[in-house]
């Protein structure tokens, strides 16, 4: 009766699942269909990206994919100019936002220096991430200008991808897709997190200024299969 209940239950969760991911993409289906216009464009930068970490050009797409169906190059100009400025002057305990079609912070971006900082071997591989005096102004003003550009983003996606496979280095998948949502949750959620916490994921917190929330990670998986088939 138990394994029946659990069946019951799993099945449900799917079923649920599904309801999201086809409600969003009913809700944003023009900018769903751009954002796959998106990777069919540029492709060949995200294979370039993917060799450096050992995954597919439409594995490093879709841990993105969601942030670039929400992005407004418009909305993101206006908005980021200032905090740009304040980040410049004081940091990112004084100012942390999203920049780019990926969304990514200056402490995303500090995070990851941090971690190849501390290891000797990636320390040397990935020396062209690194500043010589990282918390000084010069240093956030590069982030600022690697961050405003598309290739540079797309290499830090890369990176990040090198840094989850080196730490969870022992933890195993038994699909394409649960790796995949593992990669998207450490993404949206950060890679400081636990095996453990990055596993079990439940909730729907995407995106951060919408009233209905979905599951990054089931969005994400969607655009997996999506771009696969062509």
């Amino acid at each position: 009766m138990k394994h029946c209940f659990l069946f019951v239950f799993f099945v449900s969760c799917i079923i649920t699942s599904q309801s999201q991911v086809d409600d969003y993409i009913n809700k944003y289906r023009k900018d769903c269909e751009n954002t796959k216009a998106f990777f069919a464009e540029h492709k060949d930068e995200f294979s370039d990206a993917a060799s450096i970490c050992g995954l597919s050009a439409e594995f490093l797409f879709a841990i993105v994919a969601p942030e670039i169906s929400q992005f407004s190059y418009l909305q993101d100009k206006a908005e980021t100019y200032a905090l740009k400025v304040f980040y410049v002057q004081n940091g990112k305990d004084y100012s942390d936002f999203s920049i780019g079609l990926f969304q990514m912070k200056p402490s995303f971006i500090e995070s990851l220096e941090n971690y190849i900082s501390a290891n000797t071997e990636l320390k040397n591989k990935f020396q062209k991430f690194l500043f010589t005096k990282p918390d000084e102004r010069q240093a956030r003003v590069e982030r600022i200008e690697r961050l405003s550009s598309l290739q540079w983003q797309i290499e830090y996606l890369a990176l990040f991808c090198v840094v989850v496979n080196h730490k969870f280095m022992n933890a195993t998948f038994s699909t394409d897709e649960k790796k995949l949502r593992f990669y998207a949750n450490a993404y949206n959620s950060g890679f400081h997190r636990s095996e453990e916490a990055l596993k079990s994921v439940k909730g729907a917190y995407f995106p951060h200024l919408s009233k209905t929330k979905y599951r990054y990670m089931d969005i994400s998986v969607w655009f997996y299969n999506e771009v696969l088939k062509e």
